[in-house]
């Protein structure tokens, strides 16, 4: 993911611009105004960063992704042997 950054004047003047690089080059723009900083991202990267907000939010799945993570291969169950 690259970051471009952009006084406020230039976004404006470069607004319809912007989506195409935002959507197809995965790309975040970084907005700079007197007030404080804008930051333009696709809707898949928000949606992306939300839930990753929510899975760190919720310690006993955080806890169970890293127990995975950490188990040796003889504490882990075959695909076979799980029911849906």
């Amino acid at each position: 993911m690259q970051t471009m950054t952009m006084t406020l004047n230039n976004a404006i003047k470069n607004f319809a611009a912007l989506p195409p690089q935002i959507l197809q080059g995965d790309e975040v723009v970084n907005v700079t105004t007197d007030e404080g900083n804008i930051i333009l991202i696709s809707e898949d990267s928000f949606k992306s960063l939300v839930l990753m907000n929510e899975l760190n939010a919720n310690s006993d799945f955080k806890d169970s992704l890293l127990r995975g993570l950490h188990a040796s291969p003889s504490d882990l169950v075959h695909e076979s042997e799980v029911k849906w």
